[in-house]
């Protein structure tokens, strides 16, 4: 390989390298927005908001708990982002991220609510899926009792099948003998 190809391929690798390293900053907050996301209605707004919700959803339990802790408060920019980080904790957090949401979206400047509301009917939807799911799984006596009665009802039907082939039977002998 020669000099040249090699510091081609070394630019190459290097672009390569600093446009992951961009892309993996777009997710981050603006410089100067901060880590935790406010209701102050500034350019930083949207982008710290999406930020933070991208965090939340890629935040493992020591993640969530760290930032439950920062940001608990009575502020409903607070109320807000925990609810956010509610959102993508257990199941059993869902109904109070759900009631934060609530709480805090009336308070938020005018250009962020639609994005709380989309975000707390996606959380919605989700509750209403993982109820439909637990009550599908959880009703377990019930699909017992219809699954017992499918068997029955095949073993019915085998033991009718059985009778109406001796029954057969009996015919063709009946019919051989004339």
């Amino acid at each position: 390989m020669t000099m040249r190809m090699k510091g081609v391929l070394a630019l190459a690798a290097l672009a390569l390298l600093s446009g992951c390293q961009s892309l993996a900053e777009t997710d981050a907050p603006p410089p100067g927005c901060g880590e935790l996301p406010t209701f102050a209605d500034n350019v930083c707004l949207l982008d710290s908001w999406v930020a933070f919700g991208l965090d939340a959803q890629r935040g493992d339990a020591e993640w969530r708990e760290m930032m439950l802790e920062r940001l608990d408060g009575s502020r409903a920019d607070q109320k807000a982002a925990r609810a956010v980080v509610l959102a993508w904790d257990a199941p059993q957090d869902w109904r109070r991220a759900s009631d934060l949401y609530k709480a805090s979206i009336s308070s938020a400047p005018t250009r962020l609510q639609p994005l709380l509301q989309q975000w707390l009917n996606d959380l919605e939807k989700r509750r209403q899926l993982y109820a439909q799911r637990a009550g599908s799984s959880g009703g377990g006596s019930a699909n017992q009792a219809l699954q017992r009665e499918n068997e029955a009802l095949k073993q019915q039907l085998k033991e009718m099948s059985d009778k109406l082939d001796a029954l057969t039977d009996i015919e063709r002998t009946i019919n051989s003998r004339d």
